[in-house]
């Protein structure tokens, strides 16, 4: 069960997500996380859609499940897994402030938790990475699609978006030079402090999130 942080969560998340967790705690020893290959350097043969609307969702519920199966990986751990990429190809490479970004695409693959988009930042002070994740068990729990939108900083895993459908490339890319110039704010982030029992709530947005 989620340990996040239980007083402040139980204090801003609906009560829905309670439930939501009963169920996926039955349904996580089903997962397969397995670690994700080298970012690919193939560039694209077909490119990802660039046209479309983006249906955002702001629901607390599977959010937070995404958040609960992090934790249950366990602090040595404690980072997005999604299976191997079965086509990764690269889109481009563009700046954004003091970073070059390389985005990547995969074809939506459905499962527990598949890769769709991937944007390596390379700036002076390190790399991270901000991604784009289909989860089947988010989606299954809430229904319809789930796919979030995170990044992983000095050890704070943030997602900035949920999206319902599989999201446009201009859309995705937008909100990426918004996460990497530092103007997005995040929905959701948490961490696992070093010793501590469980992962830690470091930010809940009880303005957007339902």
């Amino acid at each position: 069960m989620l340990e996040i942080n239980k007083a402040r969560l139980l204090a801003t998340a609906p009560r829905a997500f309670a439930a939501a967790l009963l169920l996926f705690s039955a349904l996580v020893k089903y997962a397969r996380s397995e670690d994700p290959a080298a970012p690919s350097m193939v560039p694209c043969a077909s490119l990802p859609a660039s046209k479309g609307k983006a249906r955002l969702r702001f629901e607390s519920t599977p959010l937070m499940a995404v958040a609960g199966e992090l934790e249950s990986q366990g602090e040595a751990n404690f980072h997005l897994k999604y299976a191997t990429p079965a086509a990764e190809c690269v889109v481009e490479t563009f700046p954004v402030s003091d970073a070059t970004v390389t985005s990547r695409y995969n074809v939506w693959e459905k499962g527990f938790s598949t890769l769709l988009y991937r944007f390596s930042v390379d700036r002076p002070t390190g790399k991270t990475e901000v991604l784009v994740i289909y989860s089947g068990t988010a989606s299954f729990l809430k229904g319809g699609y789930v796919f979030h939108v995170s990044d992983e900083k000095d050890g704070i895993i943030s997602w900035y978006a949920m999206f319902g459908d599989d999201p446009p490339y201009p859309v995705v890319k937008a909100l990426v030079e918004q996460i990497v110039g530092g103007t997005a704010k995040p929905l959701l982030a948490v961490r696992w402090p070093t010793g501590a029992k469980g992962g830690e709530l470091v930010a809940f947005d009880d303005k957007r999130l339902k």
